[in-house]
């Protein structure tokens, strides 16, 4: 029945023949087609696009991710097939034939390249898939949403998100150290350090949710598809911990046509410090062919450490080792449903923190009287499955998520506060663990209306225990434990409606309740303190967005929140925080922006300006003893402009991404007052980043070499009502060349070319003088890379 259905399908687009090749006269055509089974997704495209196709060939290929936007029919065609198993083929009068393509055989020749592309994807043409939307170009993205390709990532030597914020306008990160950074988008930042307060950054793997109040695991970015960055709050679209934005890493997915893999080696020697290697393996293994797949990724690293401790007698302190295994499969169960799921494993143990405290004479020197080690584990399990029910697609997805934190910090100074002599040090424990669990289901109806409708579920638990002890095994002065239950559950939904072909609304929202529950304890103490809270509200979200061709203008207006909480131990007298109760905090921003796409695709970019409107602002902060408590600092706003371009020509491409930020805390709370004339804590007033890259063929060899500058403003950073700190801006740079031939490449680059020792961020413990402490960039470093593919 089906099969006699799509013959008689095809022999009427057959005699359509002269209609369709006077349609493809036009250069570009304008379609919306949604994910759904390739054959019926030909159907809508032919009748959007006024083409002839034959679908008789379309039986075995796999659902489409779909295609939208305006573009040559080619094109459209390309995008609609890519992933299916399947190919379009002209034949003739402007008509099209869809083919199976069959699985590559096996030869003998001496040299095979790798099975996946070995040439960067062409942005513009990239599903992105942070916006919640399964089948949106990033070229017609109507958000402050960027993407960079993971090839491109690994031919530059990128490993983790410190690489990424380099080559994206509005994202910084601190330097803390590998495991303890906090990540913050368009200057809205709480503070320098991670605590209980939820992360303003949702950090996402594959769709799925990696962190809520813990710092970035720093995970290595080894097999990767791209990583996108979506800016601004996203209450509606990600709920709790999305308020600066979200920034979602896409692996490569595993690939059930066929074996490859691809090893590689890398040494690293530091100016001044102790030398790094790398080493990556990564396998893709069919199980059954188009059908089931496994890939496996692993890796162990080694970074040297750059600071001196002369009063511990202490060279290149701060070695940092990162290892991680990362094991993913694809299981397509038909063509219209496919199954995913994946484990991910990494530990990162680094033996001293890279602050120095000796002055701009010795940049990486310092004196304390005890190391401070720290470690970053985390592991987590995760499914998904994404299937067609002929109404509208399912993606269903669930992950279970286990985050240690161990740190150490030298509290010698304020030993006499906690009754001992001599040494003292603060040393922190983190237990978290975490279970996300999120359906989504996506439609239309008609050709000018689409919607999105969706329900999630969180539970999260944070064991935290701080003590204090002369750090030599004695025992502890002061010891303290808490718990804090979280739980989210949300109902969502979006519908977009196009009146026209070039208008588009996109109004959804949120409807959310956050529940927490406390309870903390002091050692030899009686007193327990317990508490619960609850967090209901709606987040909307407005878009309008007009599309002109080259340009599409958007408009939008969104809103981001974070649950209350409670604070442990001992709280202010006369008024001052610490208080027993944290408040919410809440953004509200708009934003009104344009992307462009010029002299067909060479010369591309986006700008846009935006502000938001920040209440009851939560941040991380230490007391006066020196321990951990979660402050509100009140309001506060921040405005600015922002843009990135692209433009190639020939063999060259220029890039450049700014960000000019105006952040102020325009009403301060009384119990924690850094002043009226205070900024956001830990935003520089600008940043900027520039590219420039060639790529040509040299005999047998692709060769590609890259320079890349970038400049962070300053930043001033109020620690607490009495102290503050900045960091009046730093320079980073690095070049680098790679070359290709047959199955090996290999890669040299330089980073810090100019040995800038600047300092990029001026927290380092809270029981030392801001003004002795600094952060410098690690000293030039040169890194050569060998990859093998098989």
């Amino acid at each position: 029945m089906v099969r006699a259905s799509l013959s008689a399908l095809a022999a009427v687009l057959t005699a359509s023949v002269p209609v369709a090749a006077e349609a493809q006269d036009r250069s570009v055509v304008d379609v919306s087609v949604a994910p759904q089974p390739l054959r019926s997704a030909l159907l809508d495209f032919g009748l959007q696009a006024g083409v002839t196709i034959d679908a008789a060939g379309s039986e075995r290929c796999g659902p489409t991710r779909g295609v939208r936007g305006r573009m040559p029919v080619e094109s459209a065609l390309s995008r609609l097939t890519l992933g299916t198993h399947c190919a379009a083929r002209p034949i003739g009068g402007g008509a099209w034939r869809i083919v199976r393509l069959a699985p590559p055989a096996p030869v003998a020749a001496p040299v095979a390249p790798e099975r996946e592309t070995t040439r960067p994807t062409v942005l513009d043409e990239v599903v992105v898939t942070a916006a919640r939307s399964d089948n949106l170009l990033l070229s017609r993205a109507p958000y402050g949403l960027s993407s960079l390709d993971g090839l491109t990532l690994d031919r530059a030597g990128v490993t983790d998100l410190q690489g990424v914020a380099g080559r994206v306008a509005g994202l910084t990160m601190t330097n803390l150290g590998p495991g303890r950074d906090k990540l913050f988008i368009r200057g809205l930042a709480d503070g320098p350090v991670a605590g209980q307060a939820q992360a303003l950054i949702g950090l996402y793997l594959d769709d799925v949710r990696l962190t809520y109040d813990a710092p970035d695991p720093a995970l290595r970015l080894a097999d990767i598809e791209r990583v996108e960055v979506l800016r601004g709050p996203q209450g509606a679209l990600y709920g709790a911990g999305s308020m600066g934005g979200v920034v979602q890493v896409v692996t490569r997915a595993p690939d059930p046509t066929g074996f490859y893999g691809r090893a590689m080696v890398e040494a690293t020697a530091t100016d001044g410090g102790g030398p790094g290697h790398a080493a990556e393996l990564i396998l893709n293994l069919p199980v059954l062919t188009d059908r089931l797949a496994v890939r496996l990724v692993g890796y162990d690293e080694t970074a040297g450490g750059y600071v001196d401790d002369t009063a511990l007698n202490l060279e290149d302190s701060g070695d940092m080792r990162r290892q991680g295994l990362r094991l993913s499969t694809l299981w397509r169960v038909n063509p219209a449903w496919t199954l995913r799921a994946g484990f991910l494993a990494q530990t990162i143990s680094v033996d001293d923190t890279q602050y120095a405290t000796l002055g701009p004479d010795a940049p990486y020197a310092r004196r304390r009287s005890l190391s401070e080690p720290s470690r970053n584990d985390f592991d987590g399990f995760w499914a998904a499955v994404d299937g067609d029910l002929g109404w509208a697609r399912i993606r269903a997805s669930s992950s279970i998520q286990s985050h240690g934190l161990d740190a150490r910090y030298d509290a010698t100074p304020s030993a006499g506060v906690f009754g001992l002599a001599g040494t003292a040090a603060l040393d922190q424990s983190d237990d978290l663990s975490a279970a996300v669990h999120e359906i989504r289901l996506n439609g239309a109806l008609g050709s000018r209306f689409s919607w999105s409708a969706g329900l999630f579920f969180s539970e999260y638990t944070h064991n935290r225990t701080v003590a204090v002890s002369d750090g030599q095994g004695g025992a502890a002065a002061l010891f303290r434990r808490r718990r804090d239950h979280v739980d989210e559950a949300a109902l969502f939904g979006e519908g977009v409606y196009a009146p026209d072909d070039r208008l588009r609304i996109t109004l959804g929202a949120r409807l959310f309740r956050i529940g927490v529950e406390h309870r903390s304890e002091a050692g030899g103490s009686p007193d327990v303190v317990a508490g619960d809270d609850a967090l209901v509200g709606v987040a909307p979200r407005l878009v309008v967005e007009y599309d002109r061709g080259p340009f599409v203008f958007y408009a939008l207006a969104t809103e981001g929140y974070r649950g209350p909480g409670f604070n442990a131990g001992t709280t202010g007298v006369g008024g001052a925080q610490p208080y027993r109760a944290v408040r919410p905090d809440e953004i509200v921003a708009g934003e009104l922006g344009a992307r462009f796409s010029l002299r067909d695709g060479a010369l591309r970019g986006r700008v846009a300006v935006f502000v938001a409107d920040w209440s009851d602002i939560q941040s991380d902060r230490f007391d006066a003893r020196g321990l951990p408590f979660t402050a509100n600092l009140g309001d506060g706003r921040n405005r600015g402009v922002e843009g990135e371009v692209e433009w190639r020509l020939g063999h060259w491409t220029l890039d450049g991404h700014a960000v000019v930020n105006d952040p102020e805390l325009s009403r301060p709370d009384p119990g924690f007052a850094l002043g009226a004339d205070s900024r956001l804590p830990g935003v520089a007033d600008f940043s900027l980043q520039g590219g420039l890259v060639h790529e040509a063929r040299l005999a047998q060899a692709v060769v590609r070499s890259e320079l890349r500058l970038g400049y962070v403003g300053p930043t001033d950073i109020a620690l607490s009502p009495t102290s503050n700190s900045a960091s009046a801006g730093y320079l980073t740079s690095q070049i680098g060349v790679s070359a290709e031939v047959g199955r090996w490449s290999v890669r040299a680059s330089i980073d810090n070319l100019f040995n800038r020792d600047d300092d990029t961020f001026s927290f380092g413990n809270p029981f030392y003088a801001p003004a002795d402490i600094s952060t410098p960039q690690r000293p030039i470093s040169g890194r050569l890379a060998l990859t093998a593919r098989f």
